[in-house]
């Protein structure tokens, strides 16, 4: 009886010992397929850790000219063959005036509006805008007709046409700076205004000691 209780605590014993060794084996198993081999590491997302973060193409590929407004387009055309033309009559009024106001009041016309087709220029590149680069038919045709003249009679007409021009600039500009889409377009002509209403207070001016009629310019 003693033999036999032996022998069967002896063959539960085996079993045990024979049932822990297979789970040691199992787990040792489960471990090696869940760990990495060396270097292998994590598998990173590409779209995180690799791939870098792109702007949106929308930006890039719209041209910026494409959010003006027709009005605004044309305001910047009309602006830019306006400075130019201004330029050429101030450098002529340095070269052909007789009065030495008249001369300086040339020197100034075309140093302001040399600096104001600066900005227009700069602000058309922003935009991806192309300016034009020549005067129209109509303005060159002014240009050529002050060419023509000299002394007095050059004086005159010329501060005649700064206050026909000007009159039309500054209405121009007011309607930019209140009616433009573009906010930068609408910064550009508030800025610019205050030279224009200068320049016509001096033509004003200039124009009552030549004896130039007001009356021939837009009331401002």
């Amino acid at each position: 009886m003693a033999n036999r209780t032996k022998m069967t605590a002896f063959v539960l014993t085996l079993s045990l010992t024979t049932l822990m060794i297979a789970a040691c084996e199992r787990q040792s198993e489960r471990f090696e397929q869940a760990t990495p081999e060396p270097g292998g590491g994590i598998t990173a997302s590409p779209t995180v850790a690799i791939t870098p973060m792109t702007t949106p193409t929308t930006g890039a590929t719209t041209s910026p000219s494409a959010n003006l407004s027709p009005f605004d387009q044309e305001f910047m055309m009309d602006a830019a063959r306006g400075g130019m033309m201004e330029v050429q009559l101030g450098n002529l009024a340095e070269q052909k005036a007789s009065s030495n106001e008249v001369k300086k009041f040339g020197q100034r016309i075309a140093a302001d509006h040399s600096k104001t087709g600066q900005m227009l220029q700069q602000l058309a590149s922003n935009l991806n805008v192309t300016l034009p680069q020549e005067l129209k038919p109509e303005q060159q045709q002014q240009v050529s007709q002050l060419q023509n003249l000299s002394g007095k009679a050059f004086d005159r007409d010329f501060i005649s046409v700064m206050l026909k021009d000007h009159g039309k600039d500054i209405a121009e500009y007011e309607r930019a700076a209140t009616q433009a889409t573009n906010a930068e377009l609408k910064h550009y002509a508030s800025q610019v205004l205050p030279i224009l209403r200068e320049h016509m207070k001096l033509a004003r001016n200039l124009a009552s000691k030549l004896g130039v009629k007001p009356a021939s310019a837009p009331s401002q």
